[in-house]
C-alpha cells in the first residue's frame, strides 16, 4: 500500500479538524537473543547491526557478534540464526568458521555491520547480497583485504559468501544497511559519512543502489542540521547526528528508521567529533527514487533508549523490517550502557569497563523487536470531523480503493467520488472498525471504472477516524 505521508503529491485538499499522526510501535519487553555465555562466537553480546528476513514461513538472522575475547574493536564475526516464530532462536552450529576450540554459527562473511538482503533478479548464485565494512587484515567472504571501506558480497544460501571484488565499493569504513525494494526493483544501500556541519563532523546517511547487479556510486540523503541540535538539547545532551539508517519499503515509497545519535561531552579532541551519547529512533522517509528523503515533522522518536532497561545505552536497528502476519517487525538491539562507554575521556580503552560488560552485564548488546499493524506508520486523524482529498491520476482500467484505518466505535469513514454518479457521500457505505486492508464501496458495489482524460478524484470523509494508507487494485 502507499502511505499517507503528509508531502505528497496526491493530496489536493485538507479540510476540517484533521491532522497529521506518526504512530508508535509495540515493544515486545524481552530480548528474543542474548549473548551465549557458552560460546567463544559471542559472549560479548549481540547486535541487530544486521538482517531480519522471512523465507518459507522461516525466519533467518544475520547478526554482529561480539566475542567473549573482546578487545574493545568493532567485531568482524556475522553469527547466523533462525527460527520459526521470530521470539525462540536456535543458533545452528554451521562449521564454516573456525573460532575457538568448538563449533560455532559463524557464516564466512567476516564484515562489521552486516546486511543482507535476497535479489530476485540475480543470477542463483548470487541471490543474496551482502554490505559490510572491513579494515586491512579482515577476511570478509574469506578473502584478505588491504584497505578499510565499505564491501559487497554474493551468496547461493546467504551462509556461503564470496567477496564481490577485493576492493571498497564505497570509501570510508563504518554503519552501513542494505534492502531491496521490489516495486523499485532495486536494491537501496545506506550508508554513513562523516562530512563537517555546524562546526564539527557530523555522522550523515548517504545512499546508493543495486540495478542490475551494479552498484551506484554514492549521494547524501540525510545530513544533520540545527533542529538535530533542538531535539538533542531538549533531552538533554549536547548535540547530534546520525549513526545509521533501517529502511523498509512502502508501496512506491520507502522508510528510514533514522539513529539518531545525541551526544554528551566530551567530544573526542581536535576533530570535535560526538563519541559520548545515546541513540533513538526517528522516521524518515524518501517517496519516490530520486526525491529528497525527508523527516517525520518534529522528528519524534519512534524508538526510545529510555523504553526498555535493557536498552537504556541506546537503540540500533536491523537493515529492514520483516512481516508477521498482519504486522510488521523491526528488529533492533539494545544496549545497556551508552556508545563509547568503557573509552576514557581521551577515547582510550578502558579494559576494565570492556571486563565488566562480557562478565557482568551479559554483554554489551541484546536482540529484541517492535511492532504495528501492516503499512501503520503515518496517517491523518480526524478530531472529531475532517476530509482529506486525493488525486490518483487516471487509472489504467476498472479498479478498487483499498484503504488501511482505524475508526472509533461511533466513528466511520465515508468515500466519495466527486462528480461520479452512484459515487457520491449519499451512496458511500460507512468503513468501520479496525482494517488493514479494506474495500471502499457504494450502494452500487466497489468498482471504479476510469473516465478517459480524467483523473480520480478521491475524498475520504472522516468522523473519528484514522486513515494510514491507500491502494488502488485493477479488477479483471
Amino acid at each position: 500500500m502507499e502511505l499517507l505521508f503528509e508531502s505528497r503529491l496526491e493530496i489536493r485538499r485538507v479540510e476540517g479538524k484533521l491532522y497529521f499522526v506518526q504512530v508508535q510501535p509495540t515493544i515486545h519487553p524481552t530480548p528474543v537473543l542474548e549473548a551465549d555465555p557458552n560460546s567463544p562466537v559471542d559472549a560479548g553480546g549481540v547486535s541487530c547491526f544486521g538482517t531480519v528476513l522471512r523465507e518459507g514461513g522461516r525466519y533467518r538472522m544475520w547478526y554482529q557478534a561480539w566475542p567473549r575475547q573482546w578487545d574493545g574493536h568493532n567485531s568482524p564475526l556475522v553469527g547466523y540464526a533462525e527460527s520459526e516464530d521470530g521470539i525462540a532462536w536456535r543458533r545452528p552450529r554451521l562449521g564454516l568458521v573456525e573460532y575457538g576450540d568448538q563449533a560455532n554459527n559463524l557464516c564466512n562473511l567476516n564484515m562489521h555491520s552486516p546486511a543482507v538482503f535476497i535479489d530476485p533478479t540475480a543470477p542463483s548464485h548470487a541471490r543474496y547480497r551482502a554490505t559490510g565494512g572491513a579494515d586491512p587484515g579482515t577476511r570478509p567472504a574469506g578473502q584478505l583485504v588491504h584497505q578499510h571501506g565499505y564491501y559487497t558480497a554474493h551468496s547461493a544460501d546467504g551462509l556461503h559468501w564470496i567477496l564481490d571484488a577485493p576492493t571498497p565499493r564505497w570509501h570510508s569504513r563504518d554503519v552501513i544497511t542494505s534492502v531491496y525494494h521490489p516495486q523499485q526493483q532495486r536494491g537501496i544501500i545506506a550508508l554513513k559519512y562523516t562530512p563537517r556541519y555546524g562546526h564539527i563532523p557530523r555522522r550523515s546517511i548517504w545512499t546508493a543502489e543495486l540495478r542490475a547487479g551494479v552498484y551506484s556510486e554514492a549521494t547524501a540523503a540525510l545530513l544533520p542540521d540545527e533542529f538535530d541540535d533542538i531535539c538533542a538539547v531538549s533531552r538533554g545532551f549536547v548535540s547530534g547526528d546520525y549513526y545509521g539508517m533501517g529502511m523498509m519499503p512502502a508501496g512506491s515509497g520507502t522508510v528510514g528508521f533514522l539513529w539518531q545519535f545525541r551526544h554528551t561531552l566530551p567530544r573526542t579532541r581536535g576533530a570535535q567529533t560526538g563519541v559520548f551519547g545515546t541513540m533513538d529512533v526517528s522516521l524518515a522517509y524518501q517517496q519516490n527514487p530520486s526525491d529528497r528523503w525527508l523527516h517525520s515533522f518534529g522528528r519524534k522518536d519512534f524508538l526510545s533508549h529510555t523504553a526498555l532497561p535493557w536498552s537504556r545505552g541506546g537503540i540500533y536497528t536491523a537493515s529492514g523490517v520483516v512481516a508477521h502476519g498482519d504486522e510488521q517487525r523491526l528488529y533492533f538491539c539494545g544496549s545497556l550502557e551508552s556508545h563509547g562507554w568503557y573509552l576514557d575521556d581521551q577515547w582510550q580503552i578502558n579494559e576494565r569497563w570492556v571486563n565488566l560488560t562480557i562478565l557482568e552485564h551479559g554483554g554489551m548488546d541484546r536482540i529484541g523487536f517492535a511492532y504495528w499493524p501492516q503499512d501503520r506508520l503515518f496517517g491523518f486523524r480526524s478530531d472529531p470531523e475532517g476530509s482529506l482529498e486525493l488525486d490518483l491520476g487516471e487509472p489504467d482500467g476498472p479498479c478498487e480503493l483499498w484503504l488501511n484505518y482505524k475508526t472509533l466505535r461511533d466513528g466511520a469513514i465515508h468515500v466519495e467520488l466527486p462528480g461520479r454518479e452512484k459515487h457520491t457521500l449519499a451512496d458511500a457505505v460507512a468503513l468501520t472498525g479496525d482494517q488493514t486492508a479494506s474495500v471502499a464501496a457504494w450502494q452500487a458495489g466497489t468498482q471504479i471504472m476510469p473516465a478517459p482524460g480524467q483523473p480520480l478524484v478521491v475524498r475520504l470523509h472522516l468522523a473519528r477516524a484514522d486513515v494510514y494508507a491507500y491502494e488502488l487494485r485493477p479488477v479483471a
